[in-house]
């Protein structure tokens, strides 16, 4: 019983430097650790995704507008046309 828990000490300890070296170099606060590098990496595509999405997002309103204008114009044309063709049925 002495032997095995002097062995469950010893793998308790190695264990807990072992979680501490882990926590060390996967930290994604360092970016020379590779955790630290991929949270980086992640970071810097999710701002270039941020910012791509926030251009789209003014493109789409500016087409929007461009649509209103363009449906707007339609609609007035047709109802020239309609007048027009009016005229042209009295004219006959």
């Amino acid at each position: 019983v002495a032997a095995l828990q002097e062995e469950k000490s010893i793998l308790l300890a190695e264990n807990q430097i072992l979680m501490e070296r882990l926590n060390q170099s996967d930290s994604t606060e360092d970016p020379n650790s590779p955790a630290g590098r991929r949270h980086l990496q992640l970071q810097t595509q999710l701002e270039h995704l941020q910012e791509e999405t926030f251009r789209l997002e003014a493109a789409k309103d500016d087409y929007r507008i461009h649509c209103e204008e363009l449906e707007k114009e339609t609609a007035e044309l047709r109802q020239q046309t309609e007048e027009l063709s009016t005229l042209a049925e009295e004219a006959q």
